[in-house]
């Protein structure tokens, strides 16, 4: 097996370079790897569609709060503290991380709760 040293170009290869291709790259503990996707799933159960739907609803909440002031204030000590313990470095993951562990016992009532959160202050705005 060969050892190729990438330039930055090709190092920094993420994802299909087409549509149709079944061959996608991505980047694992600093290596760089060519996966080719076999039998891919296409059916998905309501279950699943639901997971899938939810997850797409905090990633979006999580997002707004994260660049707006307002709305992450009453998470920034929190952020502040875990970062100087040597957590994490950006808000926006320590936020869909924090949301994605509330949520996970209880998934509807959280999105529910951070949805109407976000609306409530962006209608005072």
């Amino acid at each position: 097996m060969a050892d190729i040293d990438l330039s930055n170009g090709i190092d920094g290869i993420r994802g299909k370079l087409a549509s149709r291709d079944d061959i996608y790259f991505r980047k694992r503990n600093g290596k760089q790897f060519a996966v080719q996707m076999v039998n891919p799933r296409t059916k998905f159960s309501s279950k699943e569609k639901g997971l899938h739907s939810g997850f797409g609803q905090i990633v979006k909440l999580t997002s707004q709060i994260a660049k707006d002031t307002k709305l992450s204030a009453p998470y920034m000590a929190d952020f502040e503290q875990q970062k100087a313990k040597g957590g994490q470095t950006s808000l926006y993951q320590y936020l869909l991380t924090r949301f994605l562990r509330e949520a996970k016992s209880d998934r509807a009532a959280k999105v529910t709760e951070l949805m109407n959160l976000c609306n409530s202050v962006l209608q005072k705005a």
